[in-house]
């Protein structure tokens, strides 16, 4: 005899291959009638004592006993609880239950799409989505890595009403990584955030040529004042342990607020590192805007024009303010508004009357580019075969998001997904310290155009090459 307790606290009894449902509670004994009572008229009692035993047949079944419909039954109330209990999707739970049933089971089991159709309606019912941020508390082993180690991963949580809500998932391990890396690589990525949240950004280092994610933090806003609680808040967890980061170069996108939030926290000494990536993909988005996309495709002189104006990114710093006079000097009819953009936004900014005219007081003000040379220029780092690019940052959202399975996931399957790359990061990092090298996976392509444009720099470097024929040649190895 056994009794199967339903998600809404209804009891079914299975007794003898039958199952029956409660119709009355006495004061000494419970009545129990079967299941098919109003499908089969069938008149069958069953009476118990108040904690299910001594089970008294009152009246016959008209039918016979099924006792593969009740295994059925019982498989998928198990179901509904995994729905209601995990984070598992509908199909992961029907096809991990249906493998350990006998054929006579399975065949008496509603359809598959019927099931999935119930686990939904009772699926993460254990872990809403919240409504609001008021309404998002983080708490008990949420907090933690999990089983088995059940560690600290909840790092900082500025509260549910904070004006710019910040949480950051990091355990001490992965801080250790941050206060010992001084090159960091960011990134944010829209579609992982969950709902009433604007991004996941993440921090990532560098450890014995493996790249390791070491804090995971959910943004509501995209502004300085929420990336300078984030880095704050990270800098001071690490100082409580006797941490003290000191990064001297950041790898990231071309986002002013970041980047004026890495500045503020950490100094101006720092290294802003544009991604050349997007320096190219800026000047693609322009190219659009300006109408200008056909005649890139088509027209070769054009196109190796616009690629020497990325190209800019691999001259010495000093020379850079040099190759942009050049190219203003030799504008393709018709590119003059991407000139002069590219020219104001990387290179040497824009100009503007200052001063009161009726006092013959008016003066000129030169107002810096937005991202100036210095956070794009990546002239050393091609020499010194360093990143130019954030790609293995772009390539890991791709990894990871697949890892996720979906757009905008509940804050709950977020965290699951987070505490399974974080095993998977400190596998990486374990086999790495006993010795086993990693395989690094590289394009040939990608090997080849390195090594070309690290010998152009050589070569323009030693005198090879003049500003005019390296420009040229980078643009060549840089659009094809």
């Amino acid at each position: 005899m056994e009794v199967i307790t339903s998600n809404k606290g209804g009891q079914k009894l299975c007794f003898g291959g039958y199952m029956y449902v409660v119709h009355k509670r006495c004061a000494n004994n419970i009545r129990w009638r079967c299941n098919k009572y109003t499908s089969l008229k069938c008149r069958a009692i069953l009476v118990t004592s108040l904690d299910n035993e001594d089970p008294d047949l009152r009246a016959e079944h008209n039918h016979p006993n099924n006792a593969e419909e009740i295994n059925a039954v019982k498989c998928i109330q198990g179901m509904k609880v995994r729905a209601r209990d995990t984070l598992a999707k509908p199909i992961q739970i029907y096809a991990e239950a249906v493998q350990q049933l006998p054929n006579s089971t399975r065949a008496v089991l509603p359809t598959e799409d019927a099931i999935k159709r119930t686990l939904r309606n009772h699926k993460g019912a254990k872990f809403p989505d919240p409504q609001s941020l008021q309404e998002l508390l983080i708490e008990g082993d949420w907090r933690t890595t999990g089983e088995p180690n059940n560690e600290r991963f909840l790092l900082h949580d500025n509260g549910p009403n904070s004006d710019e809500r910040v949480i950051i998932f990091a355990t001490d391990g992965c801080l250790v990584h941050l206060a010992n890396s001084t090159a960091w690589f960011v990134d944010g990525n829209f579609s992982l955030a969950p709902n009433l949240f604007l991004q996941l950004y993440v921090v990532r280092v560098k450890i014995q040529g493996l790249f390791v994610t070491c804090a995971y933090s959910l943004l509501q806003r995209k502004t300085q004042t929420s990336y300078e609680i984030m880095l704050r808040a990270l800098v001071s967890s690490c100082e409580e342990r006797n941490l003290f980061p000191d990064p001297l170069s950041i790898n990231m996108d071309f986002e002013r607020a970041a980047i004026q939030a890495f500045q503020a926290v950490f100094g101006d000494h720092i290294t802003i590192r544009g991604c050349f990536y997007h320096l190219c993909q800026s000047t693609q988005r322009k190219l659009q805007e300006l109408g200008l996309q056909r005649r890139y495709r088509e027209d070769e002189d054009f196109s190796n024009f616009c690629g020497m104006l990325d190209g800019l990114a691999f001259l010495p710093l000093e020379d850079v303010a040099r190759g942009m006079e050049f190219l203003r000097q030799n504008i393709p009819e018709g590119a003059e508004d991407l000139v002069e953009y590219f020219d104001a936004t990387y290179v040497s900014g824009t100009n503007r009357r200052v001063g009161n005219v009726n006092d013959d007081n008016v003066r000129i003000r030169n107002v810096p580019p937005v991202f100036p040379p210095p956070c794009w220029n990546v002239h050393n780092t091609t020499l010194q075969d360093d990143e130019r690019t954030n790609n293995h940052t772009e390539g890991w959202n791709h990894r990871f998001s697949t890892l996720v399975g979906q757009n905008h996931p509940t804050v709950w399957v977020l965290i699951q997904k987070m505490r399974q790359e974080l095993s998977t990061d400190e596998t990486k990092v374990q086999q790495r310290q006993i010795g086993r090298q990693m395989p690094k996976k590289k394009k040939p392509a990608y090997v080849v155009m390195q090594a070309r444009l690290k010998l152009l720099c050589e070569e323009y470097r030693d005198g090879v090459r003049n500003l005019v024929d390296f420009l040229n040649a980078v643009s060549h190895n840089i659009r094809f």
